[in-house]
């Protein structure tokens, strides 16, 4: 986003944005509600990682109102803004940034939730860069900008990937496809070895078992075993299936290790909502025990994603508040019905 081509259509779009809302120009999302869209323009939030991909979608699906909007209305709309909604390069440039923006969005997303795992970091780099590469030819950025996008990615995968990356997904069974240079092996290895010694394990026998593990050979010579990591988690696969082999304490502690602090961070949001200068006097018992409960409610409501990492505070128009708020007294109303049976 700090490449010039990147950074000059975000702040026209954020203009564009801005001056849609601020005028509340109905005209601009009549078509989008007659084909049943209930997208506005959105204006991208502060701790939101996908808030650039998101204003850019409510854009481009309101393309033709806009587009509608900037002839019918003339006058009544700033030149600057009229320029922009019939330049027919903002658009392309939209739908050209979002090629390269939306696997990064979404690979956020992913590493961000729930049940993600040590092991899927390195395997989300990959994939991220084989998506990047693809889409960059095509794209309407300069050359020496494709180049830095490249190496962006190069530079932010040897900040983040480590060796306790490359360990888990090493032990991770639902990752057959070794994609592990030697350096990042040889790594893995000593992160074993070092687990081993710090759980009072003996290592040539854990190191025995790792041999077998990656050579298909004993237990794990059996097809049915590496079919059934599909349906559990990894943790889960090597302490229920493998748990009598010397490396699975090493493997089930690795892969419990969540590879960000986002779940964290909607846990802190949780307390923050229940505790509050009204609700001040609560033990620390009584608000672990109501955080866990409307943790716990989400997972059966088909309709909220659990492993989300949009925040409560992340809205920043009124209609998102307003819809976070009503949202909150249902949530509370339903925590009082549990609290009372």
């Amino acid at each position: 986003m700090a490449l010039n081509t990147m950074d000059t259509l975000y702040k026209r779009a954020k203009q564009v944005v801005k001056y849609v809302k601020g005028k509340q120009v109905a005209s601009a999302i009549s078509k989008q509600n007659d084909k049943d869209k209930n997208t506005t323009l959105t204006l991208p939030s502060i701790s939101q990682w996908d808030g650039v991909v998101i204003m850019y979608d409510s854009l481009l699906e309101g393309k033709e109102s806009l587009h509608e909007m900037a002839i019918s209305q003339g006058a009544a709309i700033e030149s600057a803004i009229k320029r922009i909604l019939l330049d027919k390069v903002f658009w392309e440039r939209l739908t050209s940034s979002l090629r390269i923006l939306k696997p990064i969005a979404a690979a956020i997303t992913k590493i961000e939730g729930d049940n993600s795992i040590l092991s899927d970091v390195k395997c989300m780099f990959a994939e991220l860069k084989d998506q990047i590469q693809t889409v960059l030819p095509t794209s309407l950025l300069l050359q020496a900008e494709k180049t830095a996008v490249v190496e962006s990615m190069e530079k932010r995968q040897e900040f983040c990937v480590k060796p306790i990356h490359a360990a888990a997904y090493m032990l991770d069974p639902k990752y057959e496809k070794n994609i592990l240079s030697v350096e990042e092996i040889s790594s893995a290895y000593a992160v074993i070895t070092a687990m081993s010694y710090h759980l009072g394990l003996d290592v040539g026998k854990v190191l025995g078992s790792l041999a077998k593990y990656r050579t298909k050979q004993g237990l794990w010579g059996w097809d049915g075993i590496w079919q059934s990591c599909q349906h559990v988690s990894a943790s889960t696969w090597w302490k229920g299936l493998c748990g009598s082999e010397a490396l699975a304490p090493v493997a089930s502690t690795i892969l419990q290790i969540p590879p960000t602090s986002a779940a964290s961070e909607r846990s802190r949001s949780l307390f923050g909502n229940i505790y509050t200068k009204v609700c001040n006097r609560l033990t620390n018992e009584r608000v672990e025990k109501l955080v866990a409960i409307r943790a716990n409610l989400q997972l059966f409501d088909p309709d909220i994603e659990p492993s989300s990492t949009r925040l409560d505070s992340d809205a920043e128009s009124e209609d998102e508040s307003d819809d976070e708020e009503a949202n909150l007294k249902n949530v509370d109303k339903t925590l009082k019905e549990a609290i009372a049976t």
